[in-house]
């Protein structure tokens, strides 16, 4: 197991080449457009597979989440496999949604 700290948009290719679960937990703004390409090209007809099988999206910001999920969800290389909404912080309206996703042509 390896664990990496970086802004999501640094060098996507090394450090998703070998990873099989990923979890981002990104600002408001969501993912990073470096990111959510890199996932999304490694879809394309005949490539080789280098994503990881499964991700996993930590989001405090909805609409962030909604535009990230209609790319990667529109793109075909992911598929919902889960999504939850909590409430961290009772007496607010923060809510925080998890929501994962699993790479298409994955059984499991």
């Amino acid at each position: 197991m390896s664990y990496h700290v970086a802004a999501a948009g640094d060098s996507p290719p090394e450090w998703l080449a070998k990873a099989d679960v990923i979890v981002v937990d990104p600002p408001r703004k969501g993912l990073e457009a470096a990111l959510t390409a890199k996932l999304i090209s490694c879809a394309s007809a005949g490539a080789v597979r280098s994503v990881p099988r499964r991700l996993m999206y930590l989001s405090c910001g909805f609409e962030a989440l909604t535009r990230d999920l209609d790319l990667l969800l529109g793109s075909g290389a992911w598929r919902l496999r889960h999504a939850h909404v909590f409430l961290f912080f009772p007496g607010t309206d923060s809510l925080e949604t998890l929501v994962v996703l699993e790479e298409c042509g994955r059984e499991e």
